[in-house]
């Protein structure tokens, strides 16, 4: 992790702030979601607006097949 998510991990934001690292976010009513680089954290649809956290990187699910010489490995 770098330095600057290692400092927007401690970082509270707050509804109509941009969003500045690729990542999963918490809000104060415990949702999770994954926002972008350049979008706005969301008010809470029945809550109004909170204060979001930083939870970790995003997953990439863009990994390798599990395929084998075009055969599905164990089959």
């Amino acid at each position: 992790m770098n330095r600057g998510r290692q400092q927007s991990a401690k970082r509270r934001f707050k509804t109509g702030q941009w969003v500045q690292y690729d990542g999963m976010y918490s809000n104060d009513w415990g949702d999770d979601l994954l926002l972008v680089q350049g979008d706005l954290f969301p008010a809470h649809p029945q809550m109004g607006e909170t204060h979001w956290f930083y939870s970790g990187p995003a997953v990439h699910y863009d990994h390798k097949s599990p395929k084998s010489n075009g055969h599905y490995i164990g089959y």
